[in-house]
């Protein structure tokens, strides 16, 4: 695996960490793209690189299908039942996911130290999406800490309940009333999923970049979803069911309402 050096151009994607899952201590690799703000996706904006969580060792699709998942996605509702049925997730992991994985495997990618990538993106004025696709509590502390080290970054994390050592750096997902009370009480910001029909708490507003919103912002620019700061008072956000799991997941909160 190459490593890169400070003295060697900037590469447009790298490799910032492999190793064992916290979750359940299975091979994992960590990459980030959009270096070179490469990063189509309109919502989260070009200003924002992208990390990307995947089993080291078979294919995201392949670990969809076996369950395997559970190394860098945890409990995550949006999982489905382990075996790709019922998943209720944005993410297209046969598009980005497969992708990435597809040119690690291929040894596309050198190393970078993460601090070594937060140093470049300040210097860009850029920021890092933590978890494009995968949780972040997947990684060591100090891997998250390195990488959004003087920089804006925008993360998530399902494992909220077991983690608050990451309430500084990630939001806590959650995906009902009941949990987002429950991580509220805990001292989370929060990112919730809702229903149309779910009325937002006093403590939430619409996600600045979502369709109910009128996608009036970017990420990039929103930078809202950075985790609790001392004495935070900003509001938690809160967005609509959207993507190609809309319909699963609808029917997966119908089911625990009953």
């Amino acid at each position: 695996m190459t490593r890169w050096h400070r003295t060697d151009t900037v590469p447009a994607s790298a490799i910032v960490w492999q190793g064992r899952s916290a979750f359940d201590n299975a091979p994992i690799v960590a990459i980030i793209t959009g270096l070179d703000r490469g990063n189509k996706n309109r919502k989260t904006g070009a200003d924002l690189a992208q990390l990307w969580i995947v089993r080291s060792d078979i294919s995201p699709l392949e670990a969809i299908k076996t369950g395997a998942d559970r190394s860098i996605c945890w409990i995550c509702k949006h999982r489905g039942d382990g075996t790709g049925k019922g998943r209720a997730c944005y993410v297209a992991v046969k598009n980005a996911p497969r992708a990435v994985y597809e040119a690690y495997r291929k040894g596309r990618y050198v190393t970078m130290r993460p601090s070594d990538v937060a140093t470049y993106l300040a210097s860009k004025s850029m920021g890092v999406r933590i978890g494009a696709y995968g949780d972040g509590a997947a990684l060591p502390l100090h891997v998250i800490a390195d990488l959004t080290h003087g920089i804006f970054h925008t993360g998530y994390t399902h494992a909220w309940q077991s983690r608050p050592d990451l309430q500084p750096w990630l939001m806590a997902s959650v995906d009902t009333p009941t949990e987002y009370a429950m991580a509220k009480r805990s001292g989370w910001r929060t990112f919730r999923v809702r229903t149309s029909d779910e009325h937002l708490d006093s403590r939430e507003i619409a996600c600045p970049a979502s369709d109910e919103s009128g996608k009036r912002t970017s990420c990039d620019h929103c930078r809202l979803c950075d985790g609790s700061r001392h004495a935070d008072h900003r509001k938690s956000i809160a967005v609509i069911a959207h993507g190609i799991g809309i319909t699963s997941y609808v029917s997966l909160r119908s089911l625990s309402s009953r």
